[in-house]
């Protein structure tokens, strides 16, 4: 299963610095994500375009790191739910035997409703009760 993570507003508050992460918010994905060992991550933040797999992979523990597997890629001008079209065409490339995936954004006009989205408020990040909301959908995708 395939977690696609937005940075801004999720993992850096609205409020936060731009270069700079949250701890608390990494901790929290973090905790989420590492319980479950099948569990990947494709980087669909603007900081993709900005730095190299494995500088992403640096903001993060080691072990999270590893689970890091890629990015969505750079589509030109896209109509509509942008980050979705990223999304899929990710899939499109990179078939696995396990096709479930999940969004993490704070903006649910980048995706087709009814979309596998954790939608999370860009003024406080990914808290407590978005990793709770991750670990239920992680739990019942099993």
């Amino acid at each position: 299963m395939r977690i696609f993570l937005e940075f801004d507003g999720v993992l850096r508050r609205e409020s936060s610095p731009k270069s700079r992460l949250d701890a608390d918010c990494v901790r929290n994905l973090e905790l989420a994500v590492l319980t479950h060992s099948d569990a990947r991550v494709v980087v669909t933040s603007t900081w993709r375009l900005v730095h190299r797999l494995d500088g992403l992979r640096r903001l993060f523990s080691p072990e999270f790191g590893a689970r890091i597997e890629g990015v969505t890629p750079e589509l030109p001008e896209v109509e509509g739910y942008p980050r979705h079209a990223e999304v899929q065409a990710y899939l499109a490339t990179h078939r696995a035997p396990d096709p479930r995936w999940i969004a993490i954004d704070d903006d649910a006009g980048e995706f087709q409703p009814g979309a596998p989205l954790i939608l999370v408020n860009a003024a406080s990040g990914f808290d407590r009760m978005c990793a709770e909301g991750l670990r239920i959908w992680l739990a019942q995708v099993r």
